[in-house]
């Protein structure tokens, strides 16, 4: 009797499983493209604009949305928000009830000094740009793309009370260098984690001539500190933490970002032995391309300057090793072949749908255990009921309005424009007379005592 009834109860246990919410594609969805997020310096010492596109759910009437951040690969040269598999994914998610921001990042990486096309080597079987001057283009790329991802993450929470975004539970997932850079955005917290080379370092040497072109015009070779972990992009009220982090065929180039880790997040990771771009266990970025591809044959130039990188069967190992780690999922196909890998393209995902769907569940199971379950309104664009008494007037207005809380005690007051950027923080007491440019702002204060807090929409003309 005790046996069927641990069946029956292992049945409905993974019933459930499969009906968390967020799991299931209930919903059409929106999306609104080409967001701005912020501007920053590049590898070139140019000015980069940096957009999103954001996915959301039709129909859900869900004031607690969990949110997810999408990279894209592209050996941190190429790739974009558009990639099929970010954009399946995104909307995959939508349609689950999630918020999506699918993000572009600074790409670029300075070139080789000595470079020359082999005979029978061509750009549909090599990649030019990719030939960098030294392993340090990676780390400094790598650290830019995460500067930029928690610049995104701070972005789509200051405006969560648009999307209806519970800021408790956000994810970040990437897929090739996205994935790295997701890592990255997640465990890079603390400056002794920085990498010597994200400091200032000596300039980059001059490309060589046939790579000139991979090089946007009036480029600069100057490679000056990075900045902070953190960046600077959309600081504020909200930080950077994540509850979840997902790779598909990432790496990290090393583990010291995991040493002081004790509030993990959860982790998904999906590879394939068969990758010759970024290997599963652990080597150098793109050597299996040289070593098995090219030098058999004399076929291109070798990436040489790559560093190694664990991939997901070495991350794995890792926090199997650790006493308490995070609670993980790891998708690996074990179809590594020595020599008989250069055309399996290993470097993908089989079957994007059962891998993002894997993905879905670990990340689920968090949102569910951090007490959020889909919360049906009343909520206007996730504004949820004052616990402050203030007043804006005139609302709308034509520029000159006056916020009056009523109380004789200092408040923090931030305003937010409709798209999320961060327009004015300050303290206020009492009252405070603002000075606002046409447009749809939402006005939020808060007590650092009392942690009470309210936000009201204004409009100006």
């Amino acid at each position: 009797m005790k046996k069927y009834l641990f069946a029956f109860s292992l049945f409905f246990s993974l019933l459930s499983l499969s009906q968390l919410p967020y799991t299931e594609n209930d919903f059409l969805y929106t999306v609104e493209a080409n967001i701005e997020y912020g501007q920053a310096i590049n590898y070139a010492n140019q000015n980069d604009t940096l957009l999103l596109d954001i996915y959301k759910p039709l129909g859900d009437d869900n004031c607690t949305r969990p949110c997810l951040i999408l990279i894209h690969g592209g050996s941190w040269i190429a790739g974009s928000k558009e990639d099929v598999n970010i954009q399946n994914i995104a909307a995959s998610y939508a349609e689950k009830g999630w918020v999506v921001a699918a993000i572009n990042y600074r790409l670029g990486t300075h070139k080789a000094p000595g470079y020359s096309m082999y005979a029978f080597c061509n750009d549909d079987i090599s990649a030019p740009c990719g030939y960098i001057c030294d392993s340090a283009e990676i780390y400094r790329a790598n650290y830019r793309g995460q500067q930029d991802a928690k610049g995104a993450i701070r972005f789509m929470k200051n405006r969560g009370m648009i999307d209806s975004i519970d800021v408790n539970n956000v994810f970040v997932a990437g897929e090739s260098a996205g994935a790295f850079i997701a890592y990255a955005a997640t465990f890079l917290n603390q400056a002794s984690e920085k990498s010597e080379f994200c400091e200032a370092i000596t300039d980059a040497p001059n490309p060589d001539s046939d790579l000139i072109g991979c090089l946007p015009a009036g480029y600069s070779l100057s490679r000056p500190d990075l900045g902070t972990v953190q960046g600077n992009l959309n600081a504020g009220e909200n930080d950077a933490k994540v509850q979840g982090v997902g790779s598909f065929y990432g790496a990290m180039m090393n583990f010291e970002m995991l040493e002081d880790e004790s509030d993990w997040p959860v982790v998904y990771a999906y590879h394939q032995g068969s990758d010759v771009v970024v290997n599963y266990n652990y080597g150098r970025i793109l050597g299996r391309i040289d070593w098995e591809c090219y030098s058999p044959t004399n076929l291109c130039q070798n990436y040489a300057r790559y560093p190694k990188a664990y991939g997901t069967k070495g991350i794995k190992t890792y926090l199997n090793g650790l006493p308490d780690g995070p609670v993980k999922t790891i998708d690996i196909i074990e179809n590594y072949e020595y020599m008989n890998d250069c055309f399996d393209n290993g470097h993908s995902i089989d079957n994007w749908v059962l891998r993002s769907n894997n993905m879905a569940e670990l990340f689920a199971n968090r949102i569910a255990e951090n007490g959020n379950s889909p919360n049906s309104g009343p909520c206007e664009l996730g504004i949820e009921p004052n616990e402050i008494n203030f007043s804006i007037y005139p609302n709308p207005s034509t520029g000159t309005v006056a916020v009056w809380t009523g109380q004789s005690a200092e408040m923090n007051l931030i305003i937010y424009s409709s798209d999320g950027k961060l327009i004015l923080e300050k303290m206020i007491f009492e009252n405070t007379e603002l000075h606002l440019s046409p447009g749809i702002y939402f006005v939020h204060l808060f007590t650092n005592k009392s942690q009470q807090s309210s936000t009201q929409k204004l409009i100006v003309y």
